[in-house]
């Protein structure tokens, strides 16, 4: 029986279930085409949460080395935008399963081989989801400004301090870490002659931890003197300026 592999993603924890991109969907679709086909599925690729615009991917990058050392002849996926998004990134992945002599299927857009058409196709398909990939992109940044200008949290990582819950609008006060913040900003201005390291080190003696519980470096320390104006109540993105929502620290 001919080999195969079989490469699923999803780009949102919210996708991992059993609705019509999530993993459970994607994997019945390739299996179903696979047994249909005649061929084993004898490696699965799973990267969870993993944006289709990162060509950086765990598996995906297991699964690219693994074709060139001949593991199996096909890559079957349930839709093109799950090996990539954007079209030159499916056209590069393309290419170096080519150089192994694995071909590439897509349960949902079957236009196989290499010859002139069929390629044609392909590359209209991957251009379709780049370019949805971009509209969803322009709402999503549309969105984060106008809850920016209300001085709402617009997303991204939660700085330390604070914490951000899964839909929050607003940056919610890590008490803990606060105060930690509040003694960078004293030791800083107690000292400002002292050098970043140093203050760095005056933290570390004093045991507090940044938000991942690892000790102090300077860079660290730079990024929360770089937020002072956040720190102190305005929330800044994409350089709209606002009185926040969060709890000032300082």
């Amino acid at each position: 029986m001919t080999k195969a592999a079989g490469y699923l993603r999803v780009s949102g924890e919210g996708q991992i279930g059993e609705d019509k991109y999530g993993l459970a969907a994607q994997r019945e679709a390739v299996e179903t085409y696979a047994k249909a086909q005649g061929y084993e599925v004898a490696e699965w690729y799973v990267d969870e949460a993993i944006s289709g615009a990162k060509l950086d991917r765990p598996e995906l990058t297991r699964l690219l080395n693994d074709a060139e050392a001949g593991q199996f002849a096909f890559v079957i996926v349930a839709k093109m935008d799950r090996i990539a998004r954007d079209l030159m990134a499916q056209l590069w992945i393309e290419k170096e399963l080519l150089r192994g002599d694995v071909e590439l299927i897509s349960v949902a857009e079957p236009f196989r081989g290499q010859d002139p058409a069929n390629v044609l196709f392909r590359q209209v398909i991957g251009a379709f989801a780049q370019f949805e990939r971009a509209r969803i992109a322009e709402r999503m940044a549309g969105g984060r400004k106008q809850k920016a200008r209300g001085g709402g949290y617009a997303g991204g990582g939660a700085p330390i301090g604070y914490t951000a819950e899964k839909g929050a609008k607003v940056l919610a006060l890590d008490a803990e870490k606060a105060e930690t913040v509040r003694r960078v900003f004293e030791l800083a201005d107690a000292n400002p002659g002292a050098s970043l390291e140093a203050v760095a080190g005056m933290l570390n003696v004093e045991g507090h931890t940044t938000a991942q519980g690892a000790q102090f470096k300077k860079m660290t320390v730079k990024r929360i003197l770089d937020r002072r104006e956040f720190y102190a109540g305005t929330y800044t993105y994409a350089g709209i300026e606002a009185e926040g929502k969060h709890e000032a620290i300082i």
